[in-house]
């Protein structure tokens, strides 16, 4: 068996190839281009292929994504570490505080005689794009949600009467408002004219009596008037406008793409395509996992242990892997409870047993990724008689 342990960077890869005896057969740095990924491929074939060939690296983010496509289409397989049970592994190995990347390839080499060897599917390109995806879609609606509150923060000056109107919310025709008429001021003067095309775009919700409340409103405001903040208003207005075109562009693409796989997540009652994408995006290959405790504690929802003796105590949760996974199945199991019986009465049960309401819906996240383990793991479909 031939361990391969590559430490990334940006420009250039450092390689160690060992046997599984310890034996050192090749050390050398290759380029992180055509003719650099060609030298590798090289040392790869030079080694008896009959053999199994392990090949380890670090997640380093996007920097290993085109060695890990090359790996692919070459037709190995390889292996992912977090690079602090890499450095945790280092540290074990040798009481020396060194650290380069000549010693991280060494020891990740070293790291892959000692671990079951887990591969990534060949689709994994699929699913990075998909992960990519996915990823920049939380970051638009994070830079939605933001632009939302600098928006608050404005007519907090200028029109505070503005928003606890809507309900301090800025929907279609909250945005409407500010986008044709901008200030306060104009707001007071509006037109029966300008209500009928208020009613007509809010299907007819907005009355004549909110209509005439609004400008009283505007006409009595104790904001302050000035250009400068109504221009402010305009810019985040388009901001917000980018943000929502963004999303739904996106969405498109990300729908698209979930279509083309092959997943039972969207046998599961109430969980919307996007969030099903999230999941498989951030998931991977569902059976890198061994087990349901393992896709627990990659999203997130393990609890530290401190054991000594008899004693045992279980403390807060480990917030490691993917905080994106976590935020999703956090979401999802708020409407779990509303769309499945079996989790509404599993909820109950841990408050009646005197847990808070955060610490009930944890234990039912870690319930639905045990659900969400097994559908995948098996390829079957939900079916709510298997969960009882």
């Amino acid at each position: 068996m031939y361990l391969v342990g590559i430490d990334i960077s940006k420009y250039k890869h450092n390689c160690f190839i060992a046997t599984e005896a310890g034996v050192i057969l090749k050390e050398f740095i290759f380029e992180n281009n055509r003719s650099g990924f060609k030298l590798f491929h090289k040392s790869l074939k030079n080694l008896d292929q009959t053999q199994d060939i392990r090949i380890g690296l670090e997640s380093t983010g996007h920097y290993g994504t085109n060695l890990k496509q090359f790996i692919a289409a070459s037709g190995y397989t390889y292996i992912e570490f977090n690079p602090y049970l890499t450095h945790q592994f280092a540290k074990a190995m040798s009481l020396r505080r060194t650290k380069t990347d000549k010693v991280d390839a060494r020891t990740i080499s070293n790291m892959l005689g000692s671990v079951d060897y887990k591969t990534l599917h060949t689709r994994f390109y699929h699913i990075n794009e998909l992960k990519q995806l996915v990823r920049d879609r939380d970051d638009i609606l994070m830079n939605r949600s933001k632009t939302l509150v600098k928006l608050t923060n404005v007519l907090d000056i200028v029109f505070p009467e503005f928003k606890p109107f809507f309900n301090k919310r800025f929907g279609t025709t909250a945005r409407f408002i500010l986008k044709k008429y901008k200030s306060a001021k104009k707001i007071s003067t509006l037109t029966m004219l300008d209500f009928d095309s208020l009613r007509s775009l809010s299907k007819g919700k907005f009355t004549y009596a909110r209509f005439s409340h609004l400008k009283s409103l505007a006409k009595d405001t104790v904001g302050v008037q000035s250009p400068v903040y109504t221009g402010r208003i305009v810019s985040l207005l388009k901001d917000y406008d980018y943000f929502d075109q963004s999303l739904e562009h996106i969405d498109q693409n990300i729908i698209s793409l979930f279509s083309n796989v092959e997943t039972k997540l969207t046998t599961i009652p109430g969980l919307g395509i996007i969030q099903a994408a999230t999941i498989y995006a951030e998931t991977g290959d569902i059976r890198r996992f061994p087990n349901p405790q393992k896709l627990i504690a990659f999203a997130g929802f393990d609890t530290s242990i401190n054991q000594s003796g008899i004693s045992e105590h279980h403390g807060k949760l480990v917030k490691h892997g993917s905080l994106l996974l976590r935020k999703t199945i956090w979401v999802y199991a708020l409407t779990a409870l509303k769309s499945m019986p079996i989790f509404h009465d599993y909820y109950r049960k841990k408050r009646q047993e005197g847990k808070i309401h955060k610490v009930a819906l944890t234990h039912v996240c870690r319930k639905l990724i045990r659900m969400i383990y097994h559908i995948e793991y098996h390829q079957i479909d939900f079916n709510e008689q298997l969960m009882k």
